[in-house]
C-alpha cells in the first residue's frame, strides 16, 4: 500500500534533528536581537510558525504581540550557552524533559464562569434526531491518553493537566463509558469519530482507544474513524516521567490503519491507497465517506503536528470513483478539518479548515451531496453553503473531552435528516460523577480563563483583565455548546467585549464574531435531503 501523505518517516529523524537544533540556535540568537531592536521583528517572527507547538514563550507572542517578561532571561541565557535549552521539545528523544510552565491564580470563583442553568435547560436539546428511523452519534476530539503513560499524583501529570489547552485526559475512559450507556439509552446504532482519537499520536494511547471503541461493537453500536492531526506521526508522543516527559514510539499511516482496522476499513466498499479515506455502508441507501484530511507527512520535519488539513491529489480521483459508486444514494462526508468556515470575523481560519477547500466542496455538491460532518474547532456549529438553488451543511461538534462534553445526535428518513445536540453533565450528575464533572470544568477554567487572565493583566488593571477574561471564556463556552446565539445580557452589557475591542487584542474580533451567529440554529436543526 502506498500513502503519499506520508513522505517523511521516524528513520529521518536524524537529520531532521540536527536541522531543527541548527534553525533553533540561530532562531534564538536572533529573539535576542530582535529585543534589542524592538518587539515589530520579533512579533513577526513568532508568527512565522517554525516552532509553533514548541514553546509557550511563541504561543504568547503569536496571540498577544508580546514577549512575556519571565522569558526574556531564559532566552537571554540560551543565547549566551549557543544552545536553545528552552527549546528542548525538538525531535524525538528519550531525554526526560521538565515541564517549565507556571501555576496561574484564578482571581474569581469557579461556580460563575458556567452556562445559565435556566438557559440550558430550556434550550438544551429537543430531541429532533428521534424524529429519524435511523440514529447515529457523531462524536471529535477526544484526545484519549494511555493511563500506562503517566501517573496521575506525579508533578507533571498535574503540569500537563493544566497546561493542555483547557482540556484534560484523566477521566477520558471513563467518559467514554458515559457516552456509550447514554447511546445505548437512546437506541443510537452507529458512532461516527472525526479525528483526534489521541492527544499525542502515542500507539500505546491507539491500542487502548481501539480496546474501548471495540466495547462499542461488543454492545452493538458500529464504529467508524477517521484521522485528526494530533493521531500520527506525532513528534511530540511522550509519556509522563515524575516532572518531566519521555519520548514513545507514535503511528504511522498503516500503523494507524492496523490498529483501528475493525472500525471502518475492512467494511469498506472502497479504500483509497493513497490515504486513510474510505466509503461505507450505513445503511444500503446511506453511505458514509469518511476522508483523511490530516497532514501528517512533514510533523518529523517542522517537529510538531501540523494543525492545518488538505488533500493530495490523487484523494480527488478517489473521491470521484467513490461518489460515482454512491449514484442514486446520499452520502455523508466526514473528515477532522471544516470545509466551511465556520467563524465569520476576526480570526485566521487556515489551521481548521482544509486548503482548496473549494475544489472538494464543489466535487461533492456535484455529485448531490449536502452534509459534512467535522471536528477540530471544538465548537457546535452548523453552516450553510450556498451555490444556486443547492446547499451544502457543514457540522461541527464540540470536543468531548472538554466540559461540558458535548456530541451531535442525528436521525434520518426518506425525506428529512435531522440534528440534535447533547453532552455528558446530566448523565454525569445522574451517575454520581459530578466530581470527574468538577475536575474537567475546573481544568478548562484553569488553563482557558485564567492562563487568559494573567496574559491581558501584563497590559490592563485587575479588573479590566478579569471582565476581558470572563467575556472570552463564557462566550466560548456557549459557543461549544452551540449557544452563542442565545448569550445572557449579563454577558453581552458586561463591558469585556468593549475592552477587548480597545485593547487591540487579535482575539477581540474572534469574540465579537460569535454572538452575531444565528442562523442555522447550531444545537437543533432539520434539512431536506
Amino acid at each position: 500500500m502506498i500513502f503519499s501523505k506520508n513522505s517523511s518517516s521516524q528513520s529521518s529523524m536524524s537529520g531532521s534533528l540536527r536541522f531543527c537544533i541548527v534553525l533553533r540556535i540561530v532562531y534564538t540568537r536572533f529573539v535576542l536581537f530582535n529585543i534589542v531592536v524592538g518587539k515589530g521583528l520579533l512579533m513577526g517572527c513568532g508568527r512565522l510558525g517554525f516552532l509553533h507547538n514548541s514553546s509557550t514563550a511563541f504561543n504568547d507572542l503569536s496571540n498577544h504581540g508580546k514577549l512575556p517578561s519571565y522569558m526574556i532571561k531564559k532566552i537571554t541565557i540560551a543565547a549566551l550557552l549557543g544552545f536553545p535549552l528552552i527549546f528542548l521539545s525538538c525531535g524525538q528523544s528519550s531525554e526526560v524533559r521538565p515541564f517549565s510552565l507556571g501555576k496561574a491564580q484564578s482571581p474569581v470563583k469557579y461556580p460563575e464562569l458556567d452556562i445559565d442553568n435556566e438557559l440550558y435547560s430550556s434550550l438544551s436539546e429537543k430531541d429532533l434526531f428521534l424524529k429519524g428511523r435511523s440514529k447515529i452519534a457523531h462524536v471529535s476530539d477526544v484526545h484519549h491518553y494511555a493511563r500506562s503513560l503517566y501517573d496521575p499524583a506525579s508533578a507533571g501529570f498535574e503540569e500537563f493537566s493544566r497546561n493542555n489547552e483547557g482540556r484534560t485526559v484523566l477521566y477520558t475512559t471513563e467518559m467514554m463509558e458515559i457516552l456509550k450507556a447514554d447511546l445505548l439509552s437512546r437506541g443510537v446504532s452507529t458512532l461516527l469519530l472525526s479525528g483526534d482519537l489521541s492527544v499525542l499520536g502515542t500507539r500505546a494511547t491507539h491500542e487502548e482507544m481501539a480496546d474501548i471503541l471495540g466495547g462499542f461493537e461488543d454492545d452493538g453500536i458500529h464504529v467508524f474513524i477517521t484521522t485528526g492531526n494530533h493521531d500520527i506521526n506525532n513528534p511530540r508522543a511522550f509519556r509522563i516521567v515524575g516532572s518531566g516527559t519521555e519520548s514513545v514510539p507514535s503511528v504511522t499511516p498503516e500503523e494507524f490503519r492496523e490498529i483501528y482496522e475493525d472500525f471502518g476499513f475492512n467494511e469498506a466498499l472502497l479504500n483509497d491507497p493513497t490515504s486513510l479515506s474510505y466509503l461505507v455502508a450505513l445503511e444500503d441507501d446511506v453511505l458514509l465517506l469518511s476522508l483523511d484530511s490530516s497532514y501528517y507527512q512533514d510533523n518529523y520535519h517542522w517537529g510538531y503536528s501540523v494543525a492545518r488539513g488538505g488533500f493530495n491529489p490523487e484523494q480527488y480521483d478517489f473521491v470521484l470513483e467513490a461518489l460515482k459508486r454512491a449514484e442514486g444514494k446520499r452520502v455523508i462526508m466526514m473528515s477532522h478539518h471544516n470545509l466551511l468556515r465556520h467563524y465569520e470575523i476576526g480570526l485566521d481560519l487556515s489551521n481548521f479548515m482544509v486548503n482548496d477547500e473549494n475544489r472538494m466542496l464543489n466535487l461533492l455538491m456535484d455529485h448531490g451531496v449536502k452534509i459534512g460532518l467535522s471536528g477540530h474547532i471544538h465548537k457546535s456549529d452548523i453552516k450553510e453553503y450556498l451555490r444556486g438553488d443547492n446547499s451544502f451543511y457543514g457540522l461541527t461538534t464540540g470536543s468531548l473531552q472538554i466540559y461540558p462534553h458535548s456530541y451531535r445526535l442525528i436521525g434520518w428518513d426518506d425525506e428529512e435528516l435531522y440534528i440534535s445536540t447533547a453532552d455528558l453533565r446530566d448523565n454525569m450528575l445522574r451517575d454520581g460523577q459530578q466530581a470527574i464533572l468538577n475536575y474537567n470544568r475546573d481544568i478548562g477554567i484553569a488553563r482557558s480563563y485564567t492562563g487568559r487572565y494573567e496574559r491581558l493583566l501584563e497590559d490592563a488593571s485587575e479588573e479590566d483583565a478579569r471582565l476581558m477574561a470572563e467575556y472570552f471564556f463564557l462566550v466560548n463556552l456557549y459557543a461549544q455548546q452551540g449557544l452563542e446565539a442565545y448569550l445572557p445580557s449579563s454577558i453581552l452589557q458586561s463591558g469585556g467585549l468593549e475592552l477587548l475591542m480597545a485593547s487591540g487584542n487579535r482575539m477581540s474580533g474572534f469574540a465579537r464574531s460569535l454572538p452575531l451567529d444565528s442562523y442555522p440554529d447550531d444545537r437543533n436543526f432539520r434539512l431536506k435531503w
